[in-house]
């Protein structure tokens, strides 16, 4: 009698269906695709984001991505601690492949803020690499992101932005010093 075959991919993908939980403070955050079939949808699989507090719903959003999904707490190095900053990351970045996070931050009257999508990936040629990173400002409670693309054969200038979050009171603001990368954020 044979042994019927597994697809190991259409258990990876299930797997990504399953919906995942975080608490991050006080609130819970559950996010997963919400459909995944990368034949019908290539790296635009729909997905969710929910955040609870008290077991009630304040906040969803959707994104459209491909591979692993994860929340990565963001630790908050200002004095200001009232707010909870996290990315929702997808993709895998790789030669030719995006991996990206989506920033947020919760505030004192519990609002989630979207606040941009930031990318990483190389060429699998090895032309090109772009990454970004972010820091927190201690004095001013701003957070900021650095983007770049690097040349690697350096035949093209390297390019960097520098968006800043400023964050008064429970509103946030976004200000970019440079656009030289013409990302919409």
């Amino acid at each position: 009698m044979m042994k019927p075959s597994v697809n190991e991919d259409s258990m990876q993908n299930a797997k990504l269906l399953i919906k995942q939980k975080q608490v991050l403070g006080g609130y819970r955050v559950e996010f997963a695709y919400s459909a995944y079939d990368e034949e019908k949808y290539g790296l635009q699989n729909p997905g969710f984001l929910k955040v609870y507090k008290n077991n009630k719903m304040i906040f969803s959003d959707v994104f459209y991505g491909d591979n692993e999904l994860y929340i990565l707490p963001l630790e908050n190095l200002s004095t200001d601690k009232d707010k909870v900053f996290f990315t929702l990351n997808w993709g895998l970045e790789a030669c030719d492949y995006v991996q990206t996070s989506r920033f947020y931050c919760i505030t004192t009257d519990d609002k989630v803020h979207k606040l941009g999508d930031h990318w990483a990936m190389s060429t699998g040629d090895g032309y090109s690499s772009r990454n970004f990173k972010y820091f927190f400002s201690q004095d001013n409670h701003n957070l900021m992101v650095v983007e770049s693309l690097f040349f690697n054969e350096h035949d093209q200038k390297d390019l960097s932005d520098t968006i800043v979050y400023t964050f008064e009171e429970n509103k946030f603001k976004v200000r970019r010093l440079s656009n030289h990368l013409k990302s919409a954020n």
